[in-house]
């Protein structure tokens, strides 16, 4: 993601994988609406909706019996083109960002692995390792900046010892990838908590495919050659109801870390994605996260190295971003926890409350679309950074630093998110209900014209400017422009005329 979002800038850029090819594990699963509306502006959100799988339905099942069972559909509906629950592996979406980047006429230097990283006041030197060149020198690399997006055991986050604090579940977990045989259909999110494990079924793009994540048994915990054979009757005990388990794709045990850095730089050395935090699996927030992560940075990054704003705009990407990971963690933790703890009070409260809630949670016209904003991530605000400022006295139901509401535009025939007028990688100044403007706009500026009558029901009652910055977040929100005032707002937070 960070290298397709620097070539949209035509930034050049070295990207270096210690892996033969995208991986063929499917890992990660949910790719979430705010994940869909960058790749609507990259113009792939075609591809997980045609090959990915829809999640229709949620259902808790306790000892075989259905607790709670909600129909999921469009829960997000009004408020991003992307209002469902869209399954869509890792491995997938590392393909179909491979084919973006060689749509760019850029590739990724696979077998390639980081040995060393030098840092100098204006550059960096890294030493690099070609893997299927055995007996090739070590080959010396500089460039200016370096974003360590190298997964969990960074070598990047180690060599330049970021903190990297939290701890270690006391579980251990598995993950497979089967092929089912059940009355449960394959649109269906499933979880089967019980009194001492957790069992969980996430629909798969693939024929009958499903995601089996759970918790080892500790009768098994101290097995040093588990294999499926020996988790397959915990999970049939687990859940209760007929299944059978035709086919076993991809297995693999493990033990959950939630951890995250102190700061996403050092110098000139970024880090995003898992590099930085990690956490439980709960509510499929991982990949999502290190996507925004790249998403944030780049922009920031391209501006910067474009010498259209100065050094300190990238000071905004640690500010912005490691408020969310430390939420994140503190979320997954919580939730992931109560699915998964051996106390009896908390077993309880599990299995026989927390099913009766999200029962009613899930069907209520005002929870369903803070959970989905949540989940999404689309909730996030930079409200409080200082890349956001607001200068209007309107009653607004959004302010600088969130994300740029979900507004369809009269199109005259058609009506479409304002997202598509969005598509280009620079600011966006929207003008709202007056496109009186008199001054040249500099050329990282573009101006975009909406209807006041599209915006009324966000509490916009007159003319109204909106500089929305290139990863669709607001800048600065004005109920009045001119050069000056955006000038001022340019200068004060980096820019350059």
């Amino acid at each position: 993601m960070a290298a397709t979002q620097l070539a949209r800038f035509n930034i050049s850029f070295l990207i270096v994988d210690s892996k033969a090819g995208p991986t063929d594990q499917s890992r990660a699963i949910v790719v979430t609406a705010r994940s869909m509306e960058i790749y609507q502006q990259l113009g792939i959100s075609n591809v997980p909706i045609e090959q990915g799988r829809f999640i229709t339905e949620f259902a808790i099942f306790v000892k075989g019996k259905q607790k709670a069972l909600a129909t999921v559909g469009e829960f997000g509906k009004g408020l991003t083109d992307f209002s469902y629950l869209l399954a869509f592996e890792q491995s997938k979406n590392e393909e179909l960002l491979v084919r973006t980047l060689a749509a760019y006429n850029k590739e990724v230097c696979w077998n390639t692995e980081l040995e060393n990283i030098v840092q100098h006041q204006d550059k960096i030197e890294a030493d690099l390792k070609h893997l299927s060149k055995p007996g090739h020198p070590i080959e010396k690399v500089t460039a200016k900046y370096m974003i360590g997006c190298d997964g969990a055991k960074s070598m990047v986050r180690h060599l330049l010892n970021f903190s990297f604090k939290g701890g270690t579940y006391e579980q251990q977990f598995y993950v497979a990838d089967t092929k089912l045989k059940w009355q449960e259909g394959f649109n269906k999110l499933i979880l089967c908590p019980s009194r001492n494990n957790f069992c969980g079924f996430f629909p798969m793009a693939g024929s009958n495919s499903h995601r089996i994540i759970g918790t080892v048994p500790k009768v098994l915990n101290d097995r040093a050659d588990l294999s499926f054979d020996d988790l397959e009757k915990a999970i049939k005990e687990t859940v209760h109801f007929p299944m059978e388990i035709e086919a076993m794709n991809w297995f693999s045990v493990y033990k959950l870390h939630h951890r995250s850095v102190d700061t996403f730089r050092k110098g000139n050395v970024f880090l995003a994605g898992d590099a930085a935090h990690i956490h439980s699996p709960a509510g499929g927030q991982g990949m999502n996260t290190g996507l925004q992560d790249a998403y944030n940075l780049s922009w920031k990054l391209a501006l910067v190295i474009k010498n259209i704003a100065g050094e300190k705009l990238l000071e905004t990407y640690n500010e912005e971003r490691l408020p969310f990971a430390k939420w994140l963690l503190k979320f997954t933790d919580r939730f992931f926890g109560i699915m998964t703890s051996s106390n009896i009070f908390i077993s309880w409260l599990r299995n026989n409350i927390v099913p009766q809630m999200l029962k009613i949670f899930l069907k209520s016209p005002f929870i369903r679309p803070l959970m989905f904003k949540t989940l999404s991530q689309i909730k996030w605000s930079y409200k409080d950074c200082s890349v956001s400022k607001n200068r209007s006295a309107q009653k607004l139901k959004f302010t600088a630093g969130d994300r740029l509401p979900y507004v369809l535009i009269n199109t005259g025939q058609t009506s479409e998110s304002v997202y598509t007028l969005l598509m280009q990688p620079v600011f966006h100044l929207l003008m709202i209900g007056n496109t009186n403007i008199s001054f040249t706009m500099h050329e990282f500026v573009k101006p975009v014209i909406s209807n006041l009558e599209d915006w009324k029901s966000f509490g916009v009652t007159k003319s109204l400017y909106i500089l929305v910055r290139p990863d669709n977040y607001i800048a600065l929100v004005a109920d009045e422009m001119n050069k000056e005032i955006l000038d001022s707002y340019l200068q004060q937070y980096c820019f350059f005329n």
